[in-house]
């Protein structure tokens, strides 16, 4: 686990949105423990976040939607 603080506007969304995939950086590269994360799709990714809004799959169940996140850790 980690934090990530700063200021309104610096940046931690964005950070965490291009660690989650859901934005590709416009230069440099993303590793994680030494793995480039470039061209792997959110849902192959080793990250999980928690939205400060709902982030609901509409075409699942609310049973279906809490799994997914289990369902990729194993």
């Amino acid at each position: 686990f980690f934090a990530l603080l700063g200021a309104s506007g610096c940046g931690k969304s964005t950070l965490l949105r291009m660690l989650a995939g859901f934005e590709e950086p416009t230069a440099g590269r993303i590793l994680l423990d030494g793995q480039d994360l470039r061209g792997i799709p959110p849902y192959r990714r080793p990250v999980n976040m928690m939205f400060q809004s709902y982030a609901l799959f509409p075409h699942m169940t609310v049973e279906n939607n809490i799994a997914f996140g289990l369902k990729q850790d194993g």
